[in-house]
């Protein structure tokens, strides 16, 4: 963040009525998006029938932590800005640090994802045992273990919060030796090389799928089952990539764009709006990429993934009583 914020700096808005109303519209509409949309994502990835595997709990596991920054934004930002309230603002140091925290959180999940599904195309017999019950709970652990560590305990420890600055209407950065050490190395690089590890394992998931599929296409011409399962790793590759690239789009905004930005709309724009909306399309993409989805979605039963067997599932890719 490219604050030259302080607590000290926060005081009462400076901003019109009117500019608040806006600023509280525009992240309420995205933010209730993108809440409703993670929390339909982790209620269907932990009933459908085709997501109980890991990367169905993967998915399942970012998406608690994006409706958690997601209700922040509604519950919390929104309110704050639109009423002007100090006993928020000064809050706010430490409200910074949960969106941060959740924000590492969808990005590691996002780069154990990727490894999931290169995994899944590369090793389609191993997978099963790369990928077991206790492996991919690690694998949640760790995406939660290490954003405790950088996000919380070090911007803790080093006294490096980030309130929120009325001037532009989002969550700047206590100034200091120490927080501009922690911002360049434990946030810029530590997120632009998560978001740049993602991008080579989204590429050599790109080169997999092209070097099995003339092997795959012999194996699919015999089994339906086998081309449909295909076909849906590719679905979730496809959605690896279009989240990734957001992900990079926002980080590019958020860091390096802002910072050229003398306009308070216009880093609004850049980083508050950005960062609340990167959390929206994230669960959208994979709404929309998942036919099986988008139908319980429609009919809204959410007891239906439990009794409902679909005949291409990929369960069989993830079986439960193959872990341990």
């Amino acid at each position: 963040m490219m604050s030259n914020g302080t607590l000290d700096d926060v005081v009462p808005g400076v901003s019109s009525q009117t500019q608040r109303f806006f600023v509280t519209l525009t992240i309420f509409l995205i933010s209730l998006t993108g809440l409703i949309g993670n929390l339909a994502v982790f209620m269907f990835a932990t009933t459908l029938k085709t997501l109980q595997n890991s990367f169905g709990r993967l998915s399942a596991s970012q998406s608690f932590a994006e409706a958690i920054l997601c209700a922040v934004f509604v519950l919390f930002y929104c309110p704050m800005v639109l009423f002007d309230i100090s006993s928020f603002k000064f809050a706010s140091a430490y409200v910074g640090l949960v969106l941060l925290f959740c924000y590492d959180v969808c990005i590691f999940s996002h780069l154990f994802i990727a490894v999931n599904r290169l995994c899944a195309i590369s090793f389609p017999i191993e997978y099963n045992n790369i990928f077991n019950n206790r492996n991919t709970r690690f694998l949640i652990s760790l995406a939660y273990a290490i954003p405790c560590f950088t996000s919380i305990y070090m911007h803790l420890a080093n006294n490096c919060l980030l309130p929120y600055v009325d001037f532009g209407w989002y969550f700047g950065v206590n100034t200091s030796a120490d927080c501009d050490v922690i911002r360049f190395y434990i946030d810029f690089c530590k997120d632009f090389g998560v978001v740049a590890a993602i991008a080579v394992v989204d590429v050599g998931t790109i080169v997999m799928i092209k070097v099995t599929a003339p092997g795959m296409r012999l194996i699919s011409a015999n089994c339906v089952q086998s081309q449909k399962k295909r076909e849906r790793e590719i679905t979730f590759v496809k959605q690896c990539l279009i989240q990734g690239a957001v992900f990079a789009t926002e980080l590019v905004f958020f860091f390096i764009i802002s910072t050229m930005q003398t306009q308070p709309v216009m880093i609004f724009l850049c980083t508050t709006v950005a960062w609340s909306l990167v959390h929206t399309i994230d669960p959208l993409v994979l709404i929309l990429l998942n036919r099986e989805f988008r139908n319980m979605l429609m009919k809204n039963p959410i007891g239906r993934g439990r009794t409902t067997r679909v005949t291409y599932s990929t369960q069989q890719l993830d079986n439960p009583s193959s872990h341990n």
